[in-house]
């Protein structure tokens, strides 16, 4: 009988050969995709940030058009020139005092902070940590400050050096928000090319469902956002309200910051708290404690009360996933990756879930935005 052992080994490795050279070149694939959005992860943030712009003024041109029979391009111009109206009121009516209470915030918070900084240091254990710490820096900074005692150059080039970082951060914010309203309108006014322009790398076979996944990822976006939205007026005005009666200056800013600070699930709350407490100290103790409170009793409502009825007409989001999505964005792209955490978490919640689970998997799966 003829032997054909040394085939089956040849097959064998044959085999293995070609399944270790796919197996690497799956490897090179992943690690080449995850550098190449390493290296544009700011562009992807803007240009994520102008999908969200576009998500925004298409569901408001879809509101308008259900009440009014015009055209998709009217209704957006309309939604525009209604958006910068009401922008425009907003300035006249809040706009003054809206930035006399931010400079004023910008004065009053270094203070209070130093002020709260003398007073724990008063506390024997934060005393000696803070002139441990002290020690350390005038133990590694004590030349630089010779010199600089010597013919005050120092100073002036540090007040410099801040005056223009200041400035560059000014003009890198304008910058990026104008190149997220562009994108923005252009998204906006004619998706259709930028959807085929994704579909075109996918086979043909996958282009509809391509299709469907991207527009389920944006009704997904609008519900989101819309809820969001709703939760950051209720807060702002309760906290803006609360601290008026309580007698905290600035109660307006501070108002606003608690609002836009709701944007960011769990940690934005907490972060939006700060200020309100650190200006109710500049009035005494007890309403330093009644702000806490206040703004303690605003996020139970939030959380207990708003945020379930909310979410029942608009997307939910389990809070583990909002919480590994803020630290992994975060880590990831900083600053403004929190900032965008629970957006990218809803598209990405809807990619996985068609992709993987509903097609992969050939699960059923709830997924937000989607069709009933």
């Amino acid at each position: 009988m003829p032997d054909h052992s040394t085939g089956s080994s040849n097959n064998g490795k044959g085999v293995s050969a070609a399944k270790m050279a796919t197996y690497t070149l799956v490897i090179v694939a992943v690690l080449t995709t995850t550098a190449f959005f390493w290296a544009i992860r700011d562009a992807f943030l803007i240009a994520f940030a102008g999908v969200i712009l576009a998500v925004i003024l298409n569901g408001f041109s879809a509101i308008l058009q259900k009440y009014i029979p015009i055209s998709r391009g009217w209704s957006l111009v309309s939604v525009c020139l209604i958006l910068v109206m009401a922008l425009t009121l907003s300035g006249v009516i809040f706009g003054q005092q809206i930035v006399q209470e931010f400079a004023k915030l910008t004065e009053q918070l270094p203070e209070q902070i130093s002020d709260l900084r003398e007073s724990i240091s008063e506390w024997p254990i934060a005393d000696e940590l803070m002139n441990g710490g002290m020690e350390d820096q005038e133990g590694n900074g004590g030349e630089e400050e010779q010199e600089d005692n010597g013919n005050g150059s120092g100073l002036a080039a540090n007040a410099g050096g801040m005056i223009f970082q200041v400035g560059v951060t000014i003009v890198d914010v304008i910058t990026t928000l104008v190149l997220i309203i562009f994108i923005g309108i252009y998204f906006v006014i004619d998706p259709e090319t930028y959807k085929k322009g994704v579909a075109l790398l996918f086979t043909k076979q996958r282009a509809d469902r391509i299709n469907e996944a991207l527009e389920t990822a944006g009704k997904a976006l609008w519900y989101f956002l819309g809820g969001q939205f709703i939760a950051m007026v209720v807060i702002g005005v309760l906290v803006a309200i609360g601290l008026m009666i309580l007698g905290v200056p600035l109660a307006l800013i501070l108002g606003v910051i608690a609002g836009l600070s709701e944007f960011v699930p769990f940690i934005g709350p907490w972060v939006g708290a700060v200020p309100g407490v650190l200006l109710a100290l500049s009035v005494d103790t007890q309403t330093a404690i009644y702000t806490s409170l206040l703004y303690l009793i605003v996020q139970q409502i939030e959380s207990n009360i708003l945020t379930p009825l909310i979410q029942r007409h608009m997307v939910y989001i389990p809070p583990a996933v909002v919480i590994i999505s803020v630290v992994a964005f975060g880590l990831v792209f900083g600053i403004a990756g929190i900032i965008l955490a629970t957006p990218l978490a809803v598209v990405a919640m809807v990619l996985v879930g068609m992709f993987y689970v509903q097609d992969v998997l050939g699960k059923e799966v709830t997924i937000p935005g989607e069709k009933k």
